[in-house]
């Protein structure tokens, strides 16, 4: 009989590492993303001063996903590579890496997730903007409108390929333009 490099629990290990490994990439890519595409265009709509800009609050816990997503990738790296559990040496470059990571993904759902709703709210404020709860699509609690003016709050009939919200008055379909 030949032994193996490699024993079942050891192959076993490293296979769950590497699931690990996947899921951790994917929820990693997939929070950048969406933090990406749907938190910082809010400050662009901010800056242009957009008739209505939607803010989906609890996107901003998102924050904390990128850096603790990054030290699993890492960790589960290690784990494939040695077979081994990922428990670097205290004082090691790898030790510092994971601490800063945890730090910065605990600190940003603790303090910069809300930080950033609130400066975000009264950014919104002290330009004017008030809150829309008829734009508000049925089952999107989380999310809010903010409106720049009066006349631009309504309850939608239908909304555009890209969210807009439209009204028909008139015999003509009126959509509110959420970009500029």
């Amino acid at each position: 009989m030949t032994t193996s490099k490699y024993s079942t629990e050891s192959i076993k290990f490293r296979l769950r590492a590497a699931l690990t490994l996947l899921i951790c990439a994917v929820i990693g890519v997939f929070s950048t993303y969406w933090l990406i595409a749907h938190v910082l265009p809010i400050y662009g709509q901010l800056w242009r001063q957009a008739s209505a800009i939607e803010v989906p609050y609890m996107a901003f816990g998102l924050l904390m996903a990128p850096p603790v997503m990054l030290a699993c990738v890492v960790a589960s790296a290690f784990a494939i590579y040695t077979g081994k559990r990922f428990d670097p040496p205290t004082k090691s470059g790898l030790a510092k890496f994971q601490t800063v990571m945890m730090k910065a993904s605990v600190y940003s759902l603790i303090v910069l997730a809300p930080l950033a709703g609130i400066i975000t709210t009264i950014a919104l404020n002290k330009l004017d903007y008030t809150t829309c709860p008829q734009l508000k699509k049925s089952g999107s609690a989380w999310q809010t409108y903010w409106v720049s003016h009066p006349g631009f709050c309504f309850v939608p009939d239908s909304y555009t390929e890209n969210r807009w919200p439209c009204k028909m008055v008139d015999g003509k379909k009126l959509c509110l333009n959420m970009d500029e």
